[in-house]
């Protein structure tokens, strides 16, 4: 993790990563759709990842648990963050990414 990248593209990068699961051509129509429907971009919502969390649940229902688990998974790796996120009592997509960017943010002053 460098300190000059910031949680907004640490996010990004991870929904980015996460959203291939899918492979090109889906991963693709699915933005596409999403970014179409909901005129966002699923990489900027980091401040409202309840936005995210609603349009992949209208788009491809089940299988946004995947995409969100996955998504979580690939941001706390890149955060240098190993364990398992599910033992603290978080349940929500929402939740997961407010406490990541509280754990990024404190990280980053740790190594200022």
């Amino acid at each position: 993790m460098s300190k000059n990248i910031s949680f907004e593209e640490v996010y990004a990068e991870s929904v980015d990563n996460a959203i291939k699961i899918l492979g090109d051509i889906v991963s693709k129509i699915v933005t596409d759709y999403i970014t179409h429907k909901y005129s966002i971009d699923i990489t900027k919502t980091a401040d409202k990842p309840y936005i995210l969390d609603e349009a992949l649940s209208h788009v491809i229902d089940g299988g946004k648990l995947i995409i969100e688990r996955r998504i979580i998974t690939i941001l706390y790796k890149k955060m240098g963050l190993l364990e398992n996120l599910s033992s603290t009592g978080i349940v929500s997509f929402e939740e997961r990414v407010n406490e990541a960017r509280e754990r990024y943010n404190k990280l980053l002053m740790r190594n200022l």
